[in-house]
């Protein structure tokens, strides 16, 4: 029991001998008793919600004998609203065939007992209070059940629109290794073994005597490059079969730029590099970023200036990095792409991925490559 019927009963209580008072019709105490025991019929409501309905019905109708109380009337008709709401599909069923039975038998009795308008009016209360709470209390379950059914339809929907949002993911990812494994297979076959070619050949004819040593200086240089290659080659189809991320191109990194420009002199190029700003250690995605775009322009240098100086400029900022790469263009311009190739393309790629941009082109007479990534 809780405060709350407590109250509630207290209160209808109270009502009833307001009314009562006003000088609602009260032919003895009796009516007094009725109306106590419809009030007590709510201290039980909540825990014996049948033995509720009990009281409230039977202390109705002795209240209809010594003279009807409008809070009993309403007491019973929270008692069926109750039962018919809280109860099952069966329950409802009974009640309503109840409540529509008890308006026949009170609108038979009014018409032996009073006017036919009398009777008749005295079966339609009897339904308002009866039929209607029963009716309303059936109305609001069943919505309420139709408001589940839709949740759950929707908790369905919503599991295999998930359902098939994964298998189209794991379908994509599967597409996507056939295609890592077609792209190894063939880096293997074609890029990985004339790569390895190119180390044996070299190898071999370093082994051969009689060769003079800018002879040597360059097989050297091929065979070391080649060997380089070869590796980073190898080391990217196992990343690819392994189904990872970019592979080992993560791991460039800007560390690594000293000995990027070495290779570039051991191939015959002049190069300098200079590196301002507080040098630290940058995000993954920029060190790639970085390593590669300076790469690629040092490599597209050395094939179409040939012999011409190259200065790379390295320049950490406190929200952004800064790469150049600036040589003088060749004598003849045909050798070099004034409107830039693939290699320009890639590394517009690579500095767009991360937020950057790149320019490329000719500059009073030199041709230079300026990138600017955001940190």
């Amino acid at each position: 029991m809780r405060w709350r019927d407590v109250g509630a009963a207290v209160g209808a209580f109270a009502i009833g001998l307001v009314l009562f008072a006003l000088g609602y019709p009260l032919d003895s105490w009796t009516g007094v008793v009725t109306l106590g025991a419809s009030a007590a019929s709510l201290l039980v409501l909540r825990r014996y919600p049948w033995v509720s309905l009990t009281i409230a019905a039977v202390a109705l109708t002795a209240d209809w004998i010594v003279g009807p109380n409008l809070v009993s009337i309403f007491i019973l008709a929270n008692a069926l609203y109750d039962r018919a709401e809280k109860g099952s599909a069966r329950v409802g069923r009974a009640l309503m065939i109840g409540a529509v039975g008890a308006s026949l038998i009170f609108t038979a009795v009014g018409l032996v007992t009073q006017d036919g308008l009398a009777g008749v009016l005295l079966g339609v209360q009897a339904a308002l209070f009866t039929v209607l709470p029963v009716d309303t209390a059936l109305t609001v379950r069943r919505h309420r059940q139709t408001a589940v059914v839709e949740r759950e339809r929707a908790t369905v929907e919503r599991e295999r629109a998930e359902q098939t949002a994964r298998l189209a993911e794991l379908d994509q990812r599967a597409a996507v290794a056939a295609e890592r494994t077609r792209v190894a297979r063939d880096l293997h076959d074609l890029v990985a073994n004339d790569l390895s070619v190119i180390a044996l050949h070299s190898t071999a004819a370093l082994a051969r005597p009689g060769s003079d040593d800018t002879t040597r200086q360059s097989l050297e240089v091929i065979r070391k490059h080649s060997v380089s290659g070869l590796a980073e080659m190898r080391h990217l189809i196992d990343v690819l079969r392994a189904g990872e991320g970019v592979g080992s191109p993560a791991e460039a990194r800007l560390d690594q730029v000293d000995a990027l420009i070495e290779r570039v002199r051991e191939a015959g190029t002049e190069a300098t590099l200079r590196v301002d700003g507080d040098v630290r250690t940058l995000s993954p995605a920029v060190e790639l970023a970085g390593y590669r775009i300076l790469q690629e322009a040092l490599a597209n240098a050395g094939k179409h200036a040939s012999g011409q100086p190259v200065e790379a400029t390295l320049r950490y900022r406190p929200d952004a990095l800064t790469l150049i790469v600036d040589n003088p263009l060749p004598a003849s311009t045909a050798a070099f792409p004034l409107t830039g190739g693939a290699g320009v393309l890639g590394m517009t790629e690579r500095a767009t991925l991360v937020g950057g941009a790149l320019d490329a082109g000719p500059r009073d007479g030199r041709w230079r490559v300026h990138a600017e990534i955001p940190l």
